[in-house]
């Protein structure tokens, strides 16, 4: 696998998730890096799951359906990252937070991209299926 100093994103703040149907989700890293998601994700506080993409829009017998973007926003909006981990073998992306949350991206298919992030100094990390991660550092034209 191709290598990436992925540290850059430690001490960033993520400010928004947004879920843009059918299956993409945004996560908006200040300053200026975003991170866009096509496979399951989760965010983890203290250990248990706290809200996932399984759950945008499911109702479960509440009165309302769950809005897993703005759960997932409010959990994450002012809490820098203080660990980042790409797995290897599999590509799972995973963001350790102050405060003992963790949103793990897990891809599932061998063959669809299942996560990117992107910045604009031209870097551009894509998790390709499989697991294999392809990088990108030059400027975007």
């Amino acid at each position: 696998m191709d290598s990436f100093d992925f540290s850059c994103i430690v001490g960033r703040v993520i400010t928004g998730v947004q879920h843009i149907k059918p299956s993409q989700w945004s996560f908006t890293v200040q300053p200026s890096l975003g991170i866009g998601v096509e496979c399951p994700w989760r965010i983890l506080d203290a250990g248990r799951i706290a809200i996932s993409s399984e759950d945008h829009l499911q109702q479960y017998g509440l009165p309302a359906s769950i809005d897993a973007a703005s759960i997932a926003t409010n959990l994450l909006a002012s809490r820098p990252v203080i660990r980042i981990e790409v797995r290897e073998s599999t590509a799972d992306l995973l963001l350790e937070f102050e405060g003992y949350l963790r949103l793990e991206v897990i891809p599932f298919s061998t063959g669809y991209e299942s996560w990117n992030i992107f910045g604009p100094s031209g870097f551009h990390v894509v998790a390709q299926g499989g697991g294999q991660l392809c990088i990108r550092r030059e400027p975007m034209t």
